[in-house]
């Protein structure tokens, strides 16, 4: 070989292994800046976990405080309502229905279906504020209270249970909402079999009713249903009827499956619905049995007394 040849060699062997360090020391910087960017996003991840259970802690809070107000404002129209029925114009008007022997009204806790009660104990009522057109709960329990309470349901006990109760996570304490609820269609069940079921409703209707209006404590039951009306924010009027009159305009009314499937409403107008509860940040209170009353249909159906505040 020549020596211009060699010298030639020997240059490309140069330029080589100078391409090759640089290729190296720029893989390298690139492995580094790989690395930083990896850390970079494992501390985005942990900073979104933090957030995700921060925002989780404050949606509990605030369910936690919506409950609170809701209880507070409930209160708070039983002890406006406990006011009115203590002034002696609101007593008089409505002496001809509730009498003129009970004296005066406070609210009463426990575990039953009254809201407020005489002293004397001669008058026991419920309270529920309305606005036209708009629902109110009237009553929460499991679908099995329900049963054990009328167990001529039992043969709807697993439709019902399918259609309100998704299966429990393994922490026992939350719903696995990855799985699906069993509706009311045809699909899931045949025309007989969602026939026989509502059948079996109307014919339990009654006991159903008087189970959401008066609970399962027999010693302490309402008899009046207080009714207060709002327009936004304003009370407009106290009605009053007795309880035994509603059920039976409600017993005039049959069950129907609501037309999305997933809820029984009592009437065309669904004055009464029975529902999955729902909410409750998907822990198993959530599937409980809700009823819901649409008050204002039922005040021109029933005999009511009333007093524009």
């Amino acid at each position: 070989m020549s020596f211009e040849q060699t010298t030639s060699q020997t240059e490309v062997d140069k330029q080589y292994k100078e391409l090759y360090e640089n290729e190296l020391k720029r893989r390298e910087k690139a492995e580094i800046i790989l690395e930083q960017k990896t850390n970079e996003l494992d501390k985005i991840e942990l900073l979104l976990k933090s957030k995700d259970r921060a925002l989780k802690d404050i949606k509990v809070k605030l369910l936690s405080y919506t409950n609170s107000q809701t209880a507070k404002n409930g209160h708070k129209e039983e002890v406006l309502v406990c006011k009115d029925l203590n002034r002696k114009l609101i007593k008089d008007a409505f002496i001809p229905m509730l009498g003129c022997n009970h004296n005066e009204c406070n609210i009463i806790t426990g575990n039953h279906k009254c809201d407020i009660q005489s002293d004397n104990k001669i008058l026991r009522g419920q309270v529920k504020k309305y606005k036209k057109g708009q629902f109110q709960q009237l009553d929460r329990h499991w679908t099995s209270s329900l049963i054990e309470q009328v167990p001529q349901l039992d043969g709807a006990s697993q439709i019902l249970k399918e259609l309100f109760e998704y299966p429990i996570l393994p922490n026992g304490t939350h719903v696995d909402k990855t799985k699906k609820l069993k509706i009311l269609c045809n699909s899931n069940y045949s025309q007989q079999t969602l026939e026989n079921f509502l059948q079996l409703l109307n014919n339990c209707k009654k006991q159903i009713l008087e189970y959401a209006f008066y609970g399962s404590n027999l010693q302490i039951q309402p008899e009046y249903l207080f009714g207060v009306e709002y327009e936004n924010v304003k009370r407009n009027k106290i009605v009053v009827c007795k309880i035994e009159e509603v059920i039976k305009h409600l017993e005039t009314l049959n069950f129907k499956v609501s037309p999305r499937k997933t809820a029984i409403l009592l009437g065309d107008k669904g004055t009464i619905s029975l529902q999955r509860k729902g909410g409750d940040s998907g822990r198993k209170s959530s599937n409980q049995l809700q009823f819901k009353l649409i008050l204002s249909n039922i005040i021109d159906k029933v005999h009511v007394l009333e007093y524009k505040l």
